[in-house]
């Protein structure tokens, strides 16, 4: 069953008599990524192809970023961490610091503070950023539906 919306308000300026049309909006067929279950990282020798599930997290380094996976791998990437970011799909990735972007799905436990800290299922610990705090929390309620 497709969704539609009818937008009544939008006028052209090329018709003489300035009539209001009504254009049909179907969301399904908008420019909207599909979450993939496989990201292409543009490296220093080529193209890596890895399995989004495994990121752990990223961390950005002036025009660089480090990918951090489940498996303790580290894979560097000629992208800033906004462009890594906009690679992946967008709820499943939260901004917690300047620096620092985790995967949701490997969070173990978050502890409160000015911004506080996550730490994450492989032991890792990283601030999240008192500016960021407020999204962050946003992004978990999201994500885990609470």
């Amino acid at each position: 069953m497709l969704n539609t919306v009818s937008l009544h308000s939008i006028t052209d300026p090329a018709e003489p008599n300035h009539s209001a049309r009504a254009i049909t909006f179907m969301p399904e067929y908008s420019l909207v990524r599909k979450a993939s279950k496989k990201i292409v990282l543009p490296t220093m020798e080529g193209f890596c192809f890895e399995k989004v599930k495994d990121i752990a997290y990223l961390e950005a380094s002036g025009n660089y970023t480090l990918l951090h996976f489940t498996d303790k791998r580290q894979i560097w990437v000629c992208r800033t961490l906004r462009e890594v970011e906009q690679m992946l799909s967008e709820k499943a990735f939260a901004r917690i610091h300047r620096s620092h972007t985790i995967h949701l799905k490997h969070i173990k436990k978050y502890v409160r503070g000015k911004g506080g800290h996550v730490v994450l299922q492989n032991g890792v610990t990283l601030v999240v950023s008192a500016g960021q705090k407020d999204l962050f929390l946003g992004a978990l309620r999201q994500y885990f539906g609470n």
